[in-house]
């Protein structure tokens, strides 16, 4: 008897193959979610709402705030970007590090 000729067993099958693929989606999602916050920054002029993908940063700003995840670049690079993407930065902090005002200084050049 071939495995499509049993209901029962053909069933099985399908639900086992079911909750693993749901195992899988529900651990990615969550690791989505519980992304650290490793960015913040505070723009000198509000903006509407946006989400914007840095240098695989997610940054989201809404008003003068900006808050984004962990990115391969340098925070220098992430600023720049922000201040470009925007407009100008009046503080920016990498993982509670702030930067002076000389590096935010090349951050909105």
């Amino acid at each position: 008897m071939l495995l499509s000729q049993n209901p029962l067993r053909a069933s099985m099958i399908f639900c086992v193959a079911a909750m693993a693929s749901l195992t899988l989606f529900t651990a990615t999602t969550a690791e989505a979610r519980g992304t650290a916050i490793v960015y913040t920054a505070e723009l000198q002029a509000p903006v509407d709402a946006a989400q914007e993908i840095i240098k695989g940063a997610v940054i989201h700003c809404s008003g003068t705030k900006c808050i984004g995840g962990q990115s391969t670049s340098s925070p220098r690079t992430i600023c720049a970007k922000i201040a470009d993407k925007f407009g100008p930065v009046a503080s920016f902090a990498y993982k509670d590090e702030a930067f002076d005002a000389e590096a935010l200084a090349k951050c909105n050049n």
